[in-house]
């Protein structure tokens, strides 16, 4: 059984801004909604840049204590997208 449930939505995500973070991780993001739900991450697992096709993509590895969330920023449109949920028994 995969512990990965597939999403591929459009969701609404609130960054947080770190002015004093260095290079790295000064934008991430801090809470979701999903499905009417509101879900505020803890946890930075994993970030790291891709591309689609011609478009850079900003990938997030994001956990709010119980599940783990794939989270994606098309940095050409702004859309964010939850890619994948992996449910707090696999975690």
């Amino acid at each position: 059984m995969n512990p990965m449930e597939e999403i591929n939505e459009v969701v609404d995500i609130v960054p947080i801004f770190r002015g004093h973070a260095g290079d790295q991780f000064k934008c991430v993001p801090w809470k979701m909604v999903y499905r009417g739900r509101e879900i505020i991450f803890t946890q930075l697992g994993m970030r790291h840049p891709t591309e689609k096709g011609k478009r850079m993509i900003h990938a997030f590895n994001m956990s709010d204590g119980v599940n783990d969330y794939r989270i994606e920023l098309d940095a050409e449109r702004l859309i964010w997208t939850l890619v994948y949920v992996m449910g707090g028994e696999y975690v």
